[in-house]
């Protein structure tokens, strides 16, 4: 199917236009008490503002409880370091000007505590 360029647009009254004009309804921060004011007006007046409001509180409540049990679920991974490296080099002389080196195994144990 080819494509036009034509998308759809809803129309829009003209009380909305006049209000969506640059310079009618600056923006600006509530002031004290004006965003409680303005939550009661809506409660008032919009219809199923109230129930959206609270399903939205509890959806955000359920989300921080999910994220919450699932810090606390997820196994951590121990922070270790090692006290020694467990791999030891003895070095020995060869002839001339040549040294060469052995890797030695090394008694070493992790240690939980994180050096700084």
């Amino acid at each position: 199917m080819a494509y036009s360029g034509f998308t759809w647009a809803p129309m829009i009254s003209v009380t909305a236009t006049k209000y969506q004009r640059h310079g009618y309804v600056e923006k600006r921060a509530f002031l004290p008490g004006e965003r409680r004011s303005a939550a009661r007006e809506m409660e008032r007046s919009v219809k199923g503002y109230r129930e959206l409001r609270q399903e939205l509180a509890d959806s955000r409540k359920m989300i921080q409880e999910q994220e919450q049990e699932r810090r606390s679920t997820v196994e951590r991974t121990i922070q270790t370091s090692f006290y020694k490296s467990p791999v030891g080099t003895r070095t020995h002389k060869g002839s001339g000007a040549i040294f060469y080196s052995d890797p030695v195994g090394r008694t070493s144990h992790f240690s939980a505590s994180k050096r700084i």
